[in-house]
């Protein structure tokens, strides 16, 4: 009988969930459920146990539960901390792996959980193109600017030159703001107001560029430079020998991303786009040892 990881990337409308085997291949298809983000507490709870059990394959036993989870959320010890962010406000307070563990009949120590850019970290350093790399940065572009920083194949959450408190670097300082403020998909927004009038989300902006529409373009590259501006301190005093990245609005990087590109180059550090971030973070949750 097969040991396979359930794993999920609990994210505020959408959960991705697999069973993977600990050397980061898949069982089958990754596949997508609605969150249910504003449901009660035990309506989510239940939702979460019957996902589990729909993405373990007939014939595998389960050697493990993993979740990328949103913050605030004590990883540590899977509680959940969120209120006032209009999503899964039910379970604020709530020990998610006592919970799970007397649904699912699996023990509480084999239940982990991790921050959704630090499982994709992970699994950039195990699976992907950051494998064997001795310091590295990653960073994942949606809702807001998600970072983890690895060294020798494991996660630094601080007490290096250029990493931040637990490696975080949506809340630094940033032109009028912070880094989430302006490198993230309402920062985008605001520039494209801004800029052309009219709020435009990555793919509506990158239509408008490939249709030969010059601000648009223009407009695209703005926010690469600022990106740019936003990590290059980080990179300086880290010095890591890749940059990862992620996110959906990747698929438009060759539009954005040559300010980025140009300062890595003149650094001698490697830039790596994650075609599927959703794949290395499921994988990166198998790497998750600490309970």
């Amino acid at each position: 009988m097969e040991d396979v990881f359930l794993c999920l990337d609990v994210g505020g409308t959408q959960i991705k969930g697999a069973a993977i085997r600990e050397d980061g291949e898949t069982c089958g298809d990754i596949l997508y459920f609605d969150a249910r983000a504003g449901e009660g507490r035990e309506a989510l709870l239940e939702h979460f146990a019957e996902i589990l059990r729909r993405i373990l394959p007939q014939g595998a036993e389960a050697a493990g539960v993993r979740m990328a989870f949103p913050g605030p959320f004590d990883y540590e010890r899977g509680i959940c901390l969120i209120r006032g962010l209009d999503k899964y406000e039910s379970l604020y307070g709530t020990d998610l792996r006592r919970e799970l563990s007397g649904r699912l009949g699996i023990g509480p120590e084999h239940i982990r959980f991790a921050n959704d850019t630090a499982a994709f970290a992970l699994g950039e350093m195990g699976f992907g193109q950051a494998r064997g790399a001795e310091r590295v940065l990653c960073v994942c572009i949606g809702t807001g600017c998600g970072s983890a920083f690895g060294l020798g194949g494991e996660l630094v959450t601080g007490g290096m030159p250029g990493v931040p408190k637990d490696g975080y670097l949506y809340g630094q300082p940033f032109l009028e703001g912070c880094i989430d403020d302006a490198i993230s998909r309402r920062g985008l927004m605001a520039l494209t107001k801004e800029r052309l009038g009219e709020a435009l989300d990555g793919k509506a902006l990158a239509r408008r560029a490939l249709d030969g529409d010059d601000a648009a373009e223009a407009c695209f590259l703005a926010f690469g430079g600022r990106l740019r501006d936003a990590l290059e301190p980080f990179l300086e005093a880290f010095r890591p020998e890749a940059l990862c990245l992620g996110g959906q609005i990747m698929g438009s990087a060759a539009l954005f991303l040559a300010p980025v590109e140009e300062l890595c180059m003149a650094a001698g550090i490697r830039v790596c786009i994650t075609a599927d971030t959703s794949l290395r973070t499921l994988q990166g949750l198998t790497r998750i040892y600490a309970a």
